[in-house]
């Protein structure tokens, strides 16, 4: 028998009070002195030690129920290992983790070597699977007698580049173990416990009857330097500005890391980083001409205990950036859309560049060029400019329609009007001022600023807006606390247009004056556009679609675009890994998807055509960089539902690979608690019945 909180026995110690009490009292007479017996004869008077217990009944009833409540508390359970190990027949699934993070200094060898000091210690009659798992789990070796074919596939196996997910580790021994009849059932667990492979881990829990033996190699110290992140900026001229991210997870502060960054299989430059302990710190390579077209790209570090992250790949591609067109009101002053330019030239994710026109000019080929287009306090009571800006936003364009004084509502086409998507309205003079109160904040223009202290609209302050009836289709994303629309929006084929009812400048609101202005502008510009920063890497593991590789270079590849065909005889795809290995891939009538279960650079190319390569950047998961152990007491409990005790395992090199065992186990403090009560009853009755009988005084019946 074991106890899971030993040390509530020290509660034990309670019984020395009686005893201590019983053996140490004397009853002491008091003296009174008369004056008149002061000649009298003087007698002694003798005391005497109580040691006598009159009721040693009720005495050992007390000290039996506190005996009782002490082991209680102290949670006894009967261990069943020593059964298991006495030699009666097993199933026993060695779960092994073979995710990324097990390449550190040397890990894999010590879980390999807890693997196979289990297969050491199963008996004649006992059988093992062998299962593995990162971010998915996988059967390697079904319930077997044969412990060669164990150790044979414990012998092919090597880490992964994926994440760490102990939780689906966990359901697949339970599923092994299910068919399991009439047999012992026990788990091992060899895993470095990493704090992210097991946030959501305490949804699982295996049988009663199952055991759990938990080997940890997690390193002692995990000090680890990776890779982050690389970010491309366009910095104007052609040139473009490289921000590579780098994550501290060690304890101690990094200096002078260099940090070199290859374009093309040639290093360009190498900068020094310095990071605080768990911190972050971030290279900057500016002014740099990037190749034409698409080309490789890597950042790397000096190697360090775990090596996957020490380098990132990227496709290296300059940014395309927006081209923006204001459309001005001829009857404005230059100043008009001042404030809207600089808000969108400010920034280079993505770079914004911008140009004006008037808008009584606008012809098909101004429009041309342009990504967004912005209509400032503008009419569009000419029906021929509004058709030509119809049909810019049906091929895709992006459109903000802001009202202002010269919006001149009662003068709009229809043509103008279906674009605006709503009724001519009225202007709202509100002389004691509107606030915005109602935002959707879960609308992409709004999202950003959704989080604490990330930019608060209600001090801005409207004086004049036009008040709108938006139409059918149309989705109100902001509106003033008096209720009229402020921002809504609908779709023109396949563009978008955005109307805000004020100006965008101080002339009505002072909204331009607020910090949320920038970002504001930002936003709108993006949804409009439905811009999306192009990715140029993916996670090990990831999935891409074919369709989208070869039409529009996808996320984090180099595409050539423009091969629609996929299928037929004409169009074989093939896979090649980063060692150069190709395999086929499978099209078919539907979507094809292409896994990327390895770090490093792929090519999906057409088989008779190397010009058509699509180059893929993978990376393994960021999280496998941070070796931080989650307590294994902690998973053990979660899942066997009860706390380990303690062994040891040996690895390498004299590795220690903490073990943990927690048995199936039925405990005993609710039996202990009931046994408890029944004699503390029982005690409570003679105690009332034999004090009736004859007053008894002192402690426990003295």
């Amino acid at each position: 028998m074991s106890l899971l909180t030993p040390w509530f026995l020290a509660g034990l110690g309670l019984l020395s009070i009686p005893i201590i009490i019983h053996l140490t009292h004397r009853q002491r007479s008091r003296v009174t002195v008369f004056p008149s017996l002061m000649f009298l004869r003087k007698l002694p008077f003798k005391t005497m030690n109580r040691r006598r217990i009159r009721h040693p009944l009720l005495f050992a009833l007390r000290c039996i129920a506190v005996i009782l409540l002490a082991l209680a508390f102290s949670r006894p359970f009967f261990d069943t290992v020593a059964e298991m190990e006495a030699g009666s027949a097993r199933d026993v699934v060695i779960l092994l983790d073979v995710s990324a993070s097990l390449g550190y200094e040397g890990r894999w060898d010590a879980a390999l070597d807890s693997a196979r000091a289990v297969l050491d210690g199963l008996g004649e009659g006992d059988r093992v699977a062998v299962a593995t798992f990162d971010e998915r789990a996988r059967e390697r070796v079904p319930l077997t007698l044969d412990l060669v074919a164990a150790r044979d596939a414990l012998a092919d196996l090597a880490t992964t580049d994926l994440g760490t997910r102990l939780e689906g580790g966990i359901q697949l021994a339970e599923r092994i173990l299910s068919e399991s009849e009439d047999r012992t059932r026990e788990v091992v667990l060899v895993s470095d416990f990493q704090r992210t492979g097991w946030e959501d881990g305490g949804r699982v829990r295996l049988p009663d009857g199952v055991a759990l033996r938990a080997a940890s190699v997690a390193p002692e110290e995990g000090a680890n330097v990776a890779l982050a992140e690389a970010a491309v900026r366009a910095a104007g001229d052609g040139r473009v500005r490289l921000l590579a991210r780098l994550a501290n997870m060690g304890d101690a502060a990094v200096e002078g890391l260099p940090v070199s960054l290859e374009i093309a299989g040639r290093t360009v430059a190498t900068i020094p980083v310095d990071m605080p302990p768990r911190g972050a710190g971030t290279a900057v390579f500016d002014d740099l001409a990037l190749p034409e077209g698409r080309s490789r790209g890597r950042l790397t570090i000096p190697e360090d205990g775990l090596a996957i992250d020490n380098a990132f790949r990227f496709v290296a591609v300059p940014e395309a950036g927006l081209r923006t067109l204001i459309l001005e009101n001829n009857r404005r002053a230059s100043d008009g859309s001042l404030f809207l330019e600089r808000a969108l030239e400010i920034g280079d994710a993505p770079r914004i560049e911008t140009s004006r026109t008037p808008a009584t000019g606008l012809d098909a080929g101004a429009l041309s060029s342009a990504d967004f287009a912005i209509l400032n306090d503008a009419d569009l009571a000419d029906a021929g400019r509004a058709g030509r800006l119809r049909e810019w936003v049906s091929d895709g364009g992006g459109l903000l329609i802001v009202l202002g004084r010269d919006a001149s509502m009662n003068r709009w086409s229809d043509a103008g009007l279906e674009l605006l998507g709503a009724a001519p309205g009225s202007l709202v003079d509100a002389a004691d001022g509107r606030r915005l109160s109602s935002l959707d904040y879960d609308h992409p223009v709004f999202e950003l600023f959704s989080g604490p202290r990330s930019g608060d609209f209600s001090g801005a302050r409207f004086d004049r807006f036009w008040s709108l009836d938006p139409g059918e289709g149309t989705v109100v994303v902001a509106r003033f606390d008096s209720g009229e629309p402020a921002l809504f929006e609908h779709s023109v084929g396949e563009g978008r247009v955005l109307v805000w009812t004020s100006t965008l400048d101080r002339y009505w609101n002072d909204l331009a004056l607020q910090p949320v202005f920038l970002p504001f502008v930002h936003r709108l510009a993006l949804h409009a556009t439905g811009y999306r920063e192009p990715e140029r890497w993916i996670e090990a593991g990831g999935v891409l679609e074919l369709a989208a590789l070869v039409g529009t270079g996808g996320a984090g590849v180099a595409g050539v675009g423009g091969v629609t065909e996929l299928a037929g005889d004409e169009a074989e795809w093939v896979l090649v890994d980063p060692d150069g290995d190709r395999q086929p891939v499978d099209v078919g009538e539907g979507p094809t998807w292409i896994e990327f279960p390895r770090a490093g650079f792929y090519q999906v190319a057409l088989r008779d055509d190397a010009g058509r390569a699509i180059t893929v950047a993978v990376n393994p998961p960021i999280t496998e960089s941070d070796l931080t152990p989650v307590a294994t007491e902690r998973v053990v409990e979660a899942v066997a539902g009860v706390a380990p005790t303690a062994a040891g395992a040996a690895g390498e090199n004299g590795a220690a690979a903490d073990e943990e065992t927690v048995p199936r186990r039925a405990e005993l403090w609710w039996v202990l608690l009931v046994l408890a009560g029944v004699v503390l009853a029982v005690e409570s009755v003679l105690a009332n019945r034999w004090t009736r009988q004859r007053p008894v005084s002192g402690l426990a019946g003295a």
